[in-house]
């Protein structure tokens, strides 16, 4: 009913904690779920995998990566339902875990991994090209939380392309921060495939070299990028959230 009454549908499962929810575009009553908070905060709530319903919510199975702890995204191929690709950022408190992009091809039965960093590396935004479901942009956030202190960033934080559905990766970096990046968010618009979108966190403006944090845009499908201007997400930090929506209809609004 719009949105007037809800009904609690994952209240009996082992994780309360959702980073992200996917319906798969032709089988809605197909949902996806990542547990564990897509965020870096001292009170951080871990979760415990993925989880798949095939009836709308009624009933869950757990489909595993439950050693990632916190999941960002869930892209499912419009073209094939049971080839979803999970975003897994990995532990806050340790390193190792499962932190990277995986991907399964027979709807979750195993799980490979397709992109990988480095044990404190996981992936933080991931998004299909609008018009090619084979084009994947990712980004990689390094990251490590202990009682004294919040290291948010280093050299494995950066933006991947995959061209082949995440059978092969390149980093991207021309017109990109250079050295140690920490969060950054991604999207992408049908009104126009060519646009990638990005919000970096980087190193604080220096004359010497204007590519720093900030609101990056490319039109080449992220092979070169032009920083627009130095705007980032605020409030405590972009360790939280730093995510941005491209308007569907409109190519230059970006939320």
């Amino acid at each position: 009913n719009a949105g007037t009454t809800w009904t609690p549908i994952f209240d009996h499962q082992q994780s309360y904690s959702i980073g992200c929810i996917a319906v798969d575009p032709n089988r809605p009553e197909t949902v996806w779920v990542g547990t564990g908070e897509a965020v870096s905060g001292r009170h951080v709530a871990w979760g415990t995998g993925v989880y798949r319903s095939l009836d709308g919510g009624a009933t869950w199975d757990h489909m595993g990566l439950a050693a990632t702890e916190h999941i960002a995204d869930i892209l499912i191929d419009p073209r094939d339902g049971n080839t979803v690709h999970v975003a897994a950022e990995g532990p806050l408190w340790s390193s190792g875990g499962e932190r990277g992009l995986f991907t399964t091809r027979d709807g979750g039965a195993s799980w490979d991994r397709s992109l990988e960093t480095d044990a404190d590396t996981g992936v933080t935004c991931a998004v299909f090209a609008p018009d090619d479901p084979d084009t994947i942009h990712a980004a990689t956030y390094q990251r490590r939380r202990n009682v004294r202190a919040f290291m948010g960033g280093g050299p494995g934080s950066g933006i991947h392309t995959s061209s082949d559905g995440g059978a092969t990766w390149t980093q991207l970096s021309e017109g990109l921060p250079s050295g140690n990046l920490g969060k950054i968010g991604l999207a992408v618009t049908p009104a126009d495939p060519t646009l990638v979108y990005a919000t970096i966190e980087a190193p604080e403006d220096d004359p010497a070299d204007p590519k720093n944090k900030g609101f990056y845009r490319s039109t080449d499908r992220g092979r070169t990028w032009e920083r627009r201007n130095s705007y980032m997400s605020g409030g405590t930090g972009p360790h939280y959230y730093q995510e941005l929506f491209a308007s569907p209809v409109d190519a230059d609004k970006v939320y």
